[in-house]
């Protein structure tokens, strides 16, 4: 077992209040960790959240992923659930601050049971940035770590006190030499590693970084594009989630997706959930004629760009790519299951087209050429992180700065090879670095791929859609800089980070 560390252990018995450690709480095992009786003191949502963390530490699977099912398997009412879902993933995304601010106390952390740490970590989320009281956090805390080993107990109530009186000195880093007291501080109160905080700032300017920081630990706004063929199947749920119309056809600003899932809409293909600056990428890129769509995953895009294609009633035509063959058949099943067209699906890596088109080449008769070539490149997700927790203590600074660059790089300029004359090539990320966005966009069009081809603001791509789409243009417009690349970043109220670049062939 992890000892408090000396120094520091005489002034804990100091404190002004002590949690009573009282009986154990009664448990039983439940999958993954531990589950509540219904006559232990424990708090339902934070045992959840506890059950979640161990789950997507011992499965490897996303926090968020896990959450439902596991609320739904506790029976929480949704307060609850919406509290162990903010714990859950509150501390996933600021884990590695955490542990930092645990570790400062702990004589020996390497020691720590991972179960144990787990339920630390609850109780220091909820002292550090959610300002519950240090009385409530260390006594469910404490109960927490009780559960993981009974003899914790003792060593979490010293731990978390702790935290608790050092809390403001930890976030304002006064551990911390002046120099670099300001960005390491702005660090943890975002709960984000600092050298990522540096990349951002220099990539957004102080300005916008620190509206992104100041949202980083809210939950992100919900979005949903809605299949045009089955707005009346999804009507009901749509009004019972709160739907608000956006300036896009087909999407919704909703406040939750109860209904929505609970009516199937996804499962049928109904409708899609998707971050609104996400889909105003995906309207631009649809187009009339051929396109082969790189990096297309599950394909959340390829079920929006058919959608625009069918409500502007375009001759579209669909190839899909990605690196996983799973992948490539989940998108094949949704898009036949939404009635919205046919795709060809191909899988492999698309640094080598030749070798993945080979099939539709062959049908094809030759080398096909597209009238839109969309590469969704691999990223750092920098732009999705209020969504994702996971991506910045998975990230490193050479993802960012050289391995995810050099192959979004290659990526492009090989996809430039299937360019019709004419043709537009887009690329996007769902990244706010300029490594990956800005500086990829400057290499592409230096290198002999690139040559042949004029940038074009992807506003432009919208506009010429009609009057439905003015509004979303403007909203791409919105974010747009001079050269026309799309750029957007979190912030509050505000959609996720999303970059995106549109060549035309000249």
């Amino acid at each position: 077992m992890a000892r408090l560390s000396s120094s520091r252990s005489s002034r804990m018995a100091s404190a002004r209040w002590m949690p009573s450690p009282g009986p154990p709480a009664s448990v039983r095992m439940t999958g993954h960790g531990v589950a509540l009786s219904k006559t232990a003191k424990l708090s339902p949502g934070r045992l959840v959240a506890l059950r979640i963390l161990i789950a997507a530490r011992e499965t490897g699977r996303y926090a968020r992923e896990l959450a439902a099912d596991v609320c739904a398997s506790a029976s929480l009412d949704s307060r609850d659930a919406a509290f162990a879902r903010r714990l859950a993933l509150g501390v996933t995304g600021c884990s590695g601050c955490l542990d930092d601010a645990l570790n400062s106390v702990l004589d020996d952390p390497r020691s720590l049971a991972a179960d144990v740490r787990d339920a630390l970590r609850i109780g220091a989320y909820e002292l550090l940035y959610l300002g519950t009281s240090p009385q409530v956090a260390v006594s469910q805390g404490v109960e927490l770590a009780r559960m993981c080993a009974h003899g914790a107990a003792g060593l979490a109530n010293a731990v978390l006190r702790r935290v608790a009186e050092g809390a403001n000195a930890f976030l304002t880093a006064e551990d911390v030499s002046e120099q670099h007291r300001a960005m390491v501080s702005c660090a943890r109160r975002a709960g984000l590693p600092t050298w990522l905080v540096r990349r951002i700032v220099d990539s957004l300017g102080e300005e916008r970084a620190q509206a992104m920081f100041a949202c980083q630990l809210e939950p992100a706004p919900i979005a949903v594009q809605v299949n045009p063929l089955r707005f009346e199947a999804v009507e009901d749920a749509l009004a019972a989630d709160g739907a608000r119309s956006l300036e896009l056809p087909g999407a919704y600003a909703v406040d939750c997706v109860s209904e929505l899932v609970r009516s199937c809409a996804f499962a049928h293909a109904d409708a899609v959930a998707s971050d609104y600056h996400a889909q105003l990428i995906a309207a631009a890129v649809a187009r009339e004629g051929s396109c082969l769509e790189i990096g297309a995953g599950r394909g959340t895009k390829t079920f929006m760009m058919l959608a625009h294609a069918k409500r502007r009633n375009l001759n579209h035509e669909h190839v899909t790519l990605d690196l996983y063959e799973g992948k490539c058949q989940a998108n094949a099943q949704r898009i036949e299951c939404s009635g919205l067209g046919e795709i060809f699906t191909a899988a492999g890596d698309a640094t080598d087209l030749d070798a993945c088109l080979a099939a539709y080449d062959e049908q094809l008769g030759r080398t096909a050429l597209f009238d839109t070539v969309f590469v969704d490149a691999p990223c750092s997700g920098t732009g999705t992180m209020r969504r994702h927790g996971e991506i910045p203590w998975r990230l490193t600074p050479q993802e960012c700065d050289r391995d995810l660059p050099e192959l979004q790089l290659e990526l492009l300029r090989e996809a430039a090879c299937r360019v019709g004359a004419g043709g537009q090539l887009i690329y996007a990320t769902c990244s706010v670095l300029r490594a990956e966005n800005s500086h990829v966009v400057t290499q592409f069009l230096g290198s002999p791929e690139g040559e042949g081809f004029a940038p074009m603001p992807l506003s432009d791509a919208l506009a010429a859609a009609g009057s439905a789409y003015s509004g979303a243009a403007e909203d791409i417009a919105a974010h747009e800089i001079p050269i026309g690349t799309f750029q957007s970043y979190p912030h509050q109220d505000g959609f996720d980070g999303h970059f995106c670049a549109r060549f035309i062939r000249v």
